[in-house]
């Protein structure tokens, strides 16, 4: 029986199929995961469950309002929120709006790098390798 989750992370991603690939590869690991679609979506949920919630992995490129933005209004609502953005973009030299993040993923994101950030920002010991890793 697998054990149960003990962190939480809200997962932002207007992508449904990325959205579906980073939650798998997150509860593999026995992360318990909450899904947000939108900015608006996502500051709600963070909203409902700001208490329970440890970490926040963000698409940069929602639909709604940029990236950058929720991270700058989960970051009133929560100054010491530990957030890993995650883009398929390239990123400028200066990022002052993503200073405070505990890194950036490029999409595609692979399990270990993710895996390895998630267990880094929350002081877990992740050095855990899928076989099914390429």
């Amino acid at each position: 029986m697998a054990a149960k989750p003990t962190w939480t992370i809200l997962l932002i991603d207007a992508q449904p199929m990325s959205r579906k690939s980073l939650k798998s590869q997150l509860e593999y690991y026995q992360y318990a995961v909450l899904e947000a679609d939108s900015a608006r979506q996502s500051v709600q949920i963070f909203q409902q469950h700001q208490r329970t919630i440890d970490l926040v992995v963000l698409d940069l490129g929602l639909e709604d309002a940029p990236g950058t933005k929720v991270v700058e209004i989960l970051r009133r609502l929560s100054p010491e929120l530990k957030i890993i953005a995650v883009t398929g973009q390239a990123l400028a030299d200066g990022r002052d709006e993503l200073a405070g993040t505990v890194g950036v993923l490029h999409k595609p994101v692979r399990s270990d790098r993710l895996v390895a950030l998630v267990g880094r920002a929350l002081g877990r010991n992740m050095n855990l390798r899928r076989q099914t890793d390429q």
